[in-house]
């Protein structure tokens, strides 16, 4: 490891540990300098303000600090709810991360459409960010990105030594499954303000899989960019057709309950 991969790596256990021993400090800090940007989060800010006990699940969290998506959001406003990331790598920071705060639940599973045992698929030679936040359910997504050259431009960036012969770049890790709608029935009892889902081309599988004639979910938001064009439209008609809105980004669609 790289002088600046060890710094990187030094900063992040800082933070990790700041926040996990002072979340109220570190969400008035956010609630005075932080301002949502892109239409997403203006959007799910507007419901948060507006709701006292906000409650939220994440699905495909990766540590729950980098680029994550909704982590001021949980600081600011209190947020309540369950993180979920199936790797051990990533999970141990997010576990570490939240520690202290009884309001948020870190799980370490795998969620699908069904239950039983599924094979989660993983880069072999790095627990960096950067290559755990591309494990999946989907094989083919992760062989897409080898072919595209993502992974070795990515690799070659933060130093990992790549296996001599492809085939080897790949590995995959068998998990208990936790079906989605169980899950939500279990710790939400089938309501709440927000699903979160990143799960890099599997995102669409889960949102089909909600049986939105019975929850009642205000907001989910998911990522598109690995769904299938077609997969993809068959989702927001659905989610249309339930009386969704929906708000689009370069890479995330949100989902809001009329």
């Amino acid at each position: 490891m790289n002088l600046k991969n060890i710094i990187r790596e030094l900063v992040l256990a800082t933070k990790v540990a700041f926040i996990n021993g002072n979340p109220k400090l570190v969400g008035r800090v956010y609630g005075l300098f932080w301002k949502p940007k892109s239409v997403i989060e203006k959007r799910i800010d507007i419901v948060s303000k507006g709701i006292n006990e906000f409650r939220f699940l994440q699905i495909g969290t990766n540590d729950g600090i980098i680029n994550d998506p909704i982590l001021k959001f949980i600081l600011r406003d209190d947020w309540e709810g369950t993180r979920i990331e199936p790797l051990p790598a990533p999970f141990k920071t997010l576990n570490k991360l939240h520690k202290s705060n009884r309001k948020v639940k870190t799980l370490q599973t795998l969620v699908a459409n069904t239950a039983g045992v599924l094979p989660l698929y993983h880069l072999s030679f790095s627990n960096k960010r950067w290559a755990t936040g591309l494990s999946s359910l989907s094989k083919q997504n992760l062989e897409r990105l080898i072919d595209m050259g993502y992974i070795e431009k990515r690799a070659l960036k933060y130093g990992d030594p790549l296996p001599p012969n492809k085939a080897d770049w790949i590995a995959e890790i068998e998990l208990e499954v936790v079906e989605i709608n169980q899950l939500i029935e279990i710790e939400f009892e089938g309501s709440l303000q927000l699903i979160q889902i990143d799960t890099e081309g599997f995102d669409h599988v889960l949102v089909n899989a909600l049986n939105l004639e019975k929850l009642n979910v205000q907001m989910i938001c998911f990522e598109k960019i690995h769904v299938p064009k077609e997969a993809l439209e068959a989702c927001l008609t659905r989610l249309r057709n339930f009386g969704y809105e929906l708000l689009e980004t370069d890479l995330d669609i949100l989902a809001i309950k009329r």
